[in-house]
């Protein structure tokens, strides 16, 4: 194996192992509102959004400032310190002011990881080779969220809600060690000032990425989110059961990543693809909401969402800002896309709460939401592909 494909395992492996900092909230939920006092549902929202808001804000700053230093250091540093701080709540997560605080820290230690990853494989692959490339990339965090998913389960079901921030601290920590011992030899580039940066990443297909993605994400986090609360609750289970929940759930990104190597293996270019994509998403969250909650029907159609969901979702965050490769704002425009769409990561952690205690409706109205917000990300997406592709500078950014 050659140098740029062990750096390539070495970045894809850290962020799969991140998640498990990013999802083992969602896990612990259901066993917190059984078994802690004075936890609600608007609660754990509230630390939800917490952490997504602390995350996009993070993004922002991260990818501006992550431009200037090496990127594995970067990544490491975000591993070690969200360890840290999931030791913290495992001891004292219970109280929601420290659980809240915590998960607000949290969310900033785990945003210094994806851009500098994406800017790290970048610069690291031949350029012929740069878009397959990322597009592999964004498998990481849909493995690694299949496998936090389940073992976080396993562990919270088996020694409750407290193991889900535990196991989720020393599978971080010995990452961020082993990253800084094996990480590769990297040339820090002499980059413009943060304020030419900053212009240079505030072009119109960057912004649109980044709205398309605020609204994408309330539909993947939503999921990733409030999903395996909605199973829980539509099958009656006891937190004893959380296994069989993590079963399930971990299919869901599963079926994104095969999702994503057939969107890969498709010729056809890559923004027209996303759009299908998103339609034929849309389409799965209608037929979904006349399946019974939890039924196996009602879960072949979750795992069909996802295998339309994960690939729009990685050209965005991924294989659109690499594209910008040449004008040395990668971690930039990574950054500001991917903290607009925690911005709306951060929404969705208080309109489900809002939708379903609030306004007493139902997880169908919660599925109907999701739908028509991926006809608007298809619909954003249309607009940057007839409006500013252009083949004569497809790496090195678009014409505003």
């Amino acid at each position: 194996m050659n140098r740029n494909k062990l750096a390539f395992w070495n970045i894809w492996s850290s962020y799969a192992i991140s998640y498990f900092g990013k999802i083992n909230l969602s896990i612990v939920i259901p066993a917190l509102l059984a078994s802690a006092t004075g936890m609600g549902l608007y609660n754990v929202g509230l630390v939800a959004s917490g952490f997504f808001f602390a995350y996009a804000l993070g993004q922002f700053f991260h990818g501006q400032l992550s431009e200037k230093y090496n990127p594995f250091i970067y990544i490491a540093i975000g591993l070690i310190g969200s360890g840290i701080l999931n030791l913290f709540l495992g001891f004292w997560g219970g109280f929601f002011w420290l659980l809240f605080i915590g998960e607000i820290l949290d969310g900033f230690f785990q945003s210094m990881g994806w851009s500098s990853c994406v800017r790290a494989n970048a610069v690291l692959q031949p350029k012929e080779n740069i878009e397959k490339s990322t597009v592999i990339l964004g498998t990481s965090y849909q493995i690694g969220n299949s496998l936090a998913w389940l073992v976080s389960a396993v562990v919270v079901g088996g020694w409750g809600w407290q193991a889900g921030f535990f196991v989720a601290a020393g599978f971080l920590i010995m990452r961020g060690i082993l990253l800084l011992l094996t990480m590769p030899q990297f040339v820090v580039d002499v980059s413009p000032k943060i304020s030419i940066k900053i212009k240079q990443t505030l072009c119109a297909p960057v912004i649109l990425s980044g709205l398309s993605l605020c609204l994408l994400n309330m539909v993947r986090y939503g999921m990733i989110v409030w999903i395996p609360l909605y199973l829980y609750q539509s099958q009656a289970l006891v937190v004893s059961e959380m296994f069989k929940l993590g079963l399930k759930v971990c299919l869901i990104p599963l079926a994104g990543v095969t999702g994503t190597l057939v969107y890969n293996k498709i010729k056809i270019k890559k923004e027209l693809l996303t759009v299908i994509f998103l339609i034929l998403l849309s389409v799965s969250f209608i037929v979904l909401l006349f399946t019974p909650g939890g039924s196996f029907l009602n879960i072949v159609l979750l795992l069909i969402g996802s295998f339309f969901l994960y690939s729009p979702h990685v050209f965005l965050v991924s294989t659109m800002p690499s594209r910008f490769l040449d004008k040395n704002i990668v971690a930039a425009s990574t950054g500001f896309i991917d903290g607009m769409g925690y911005l709306g990561t951060f929404l969705v952690g208080l309109i489900v709460p809002f939708f379903l205690v609030t306004l007493s409706l139902s997880w169908v109205h919660v599925f109907v939401l999701w739908a028509i917000l991926a006809v608007l990300v298809a619909i954003l997406v249309a607009i940057i592909y007839s409006k500013y592709y252009k083949k004569s500078d497809f790496c090195t950014g678009f014409k505003k």
